[in-house]
């Protein structure tokens, strides 16, 4: 097991995750950790300070029964799961997924993760240079993946809205044409506009359609809460338990994040 100061540091990415027991511990930890924090950094300097050269996060399944075993987890992450052996009450992890990604652009860095029984998470990771020290600010949210047709859902309606204006549109050109040469009673004009109408009443149905369509894939959306949701700060090259979410039976997702260090020197 590592030294204290390594155990507390990932209490402080897990506390409001963890049960009422390890919760009390988290007092002693914020507590140190504002006695540690000093002036906010100036962009000269923040600028000299190091980057990581990109996150490696592991999904893993967590389980009441095994032997301790870490199937296939990375050393990095099968470290750190020993490190918390005191704190996590699973016998066996195995890994489900694993994604590496650079670091860091302006936006956030949005990937999907592979679950078990081919259940995909989506994961959003904004990660950017603390202002008062050399750590990294960390905001993890992972939640369920919405399914593939709630994407197009709304696809379909607007197709049919984009047809129905242009035909609409071909329609006013061919009938202010009409309308040079003869009256509003003519039988061209007459029929001309009984089309217009008629699409005008389609496009309204489309819209009534696309409206409710949405309507449910936010509904949707909403029912897909975040499993895990938490900000934290990390030292480059330190390996954090960032959480666990409860499956059903005794078992759990645990989210692990890894700020792989640069192999290049920093510039000065």
């Amino acid at each position: 097991m590592t030294n204290l100061s390594r155990v507390t540091r990932v209490l402080v990415a897990t506390a409001v995750l963890w049960p009422a027991g390890i919760m009390a511990q988290r007092g002693e930890t914020v507590i140190a950790a504002q006695g540690a924090e000093r002036g906010r950094l100036t962009p000269a300097e923040r600028a000299k300070l190091p980057a990581p050269q990109g996150f490696s996060v592991v999904l893993v399944l967590g389980e009441m029964q095994g032997t301790g075993a870490a199937e296939n987890v990375p050393p990095a992450a099968r470290k750190a799961l020993g490190d918390m052996k005191d704190f996590l009450p699973y016998k066996s992890y195995r890994l489900l997924d694993a994604q590496w990604t650079l670091c860091c652009g302006r936006s956030m860095i949005a990937t999907r993760l592979r679950g078990p029984e081919e259940q995909d998470y989506d994961l959003d990771l904004d990660p950017g240079p603390s202002e008062t020290s050399g750590k990294w600010n960390v905001r993890f949210t992972l939640r369920e993946a919405l399914p593939a047709a709630a994407g197009r859902a709304t696809a379909v309606p607007m197709d049919r809205a984009a047809t129905l204006d242009a035909q609409r549109a071909e329609l006013e050109l061919k009938l202010r044409s009409l309308k040079d040469r003869y009256n509003d009673s003519h039988p061209e004009v007459q029929q001309l506009k009984s089309q217009i109408a008629a699409i005008e009443r389609q496009a309204v149905e489309v819209r009534k359609e696309e409206t409710v369509r949405r309507y449910g894939v936010a509904t949707m959306a909403a029912r897909h809460r975040a499993l895990i949701d938490t900000s934290f700060t990390m030292d480059i090259g330190e390996t954090v338990v960032v959480g666990t979410s409860r499956l059903q039976g005794e078992k759990a997702l645990i989210a692990l994040l890894t700020a792989v260090a640069s192999s290049k020197p920093a510039t000065r």
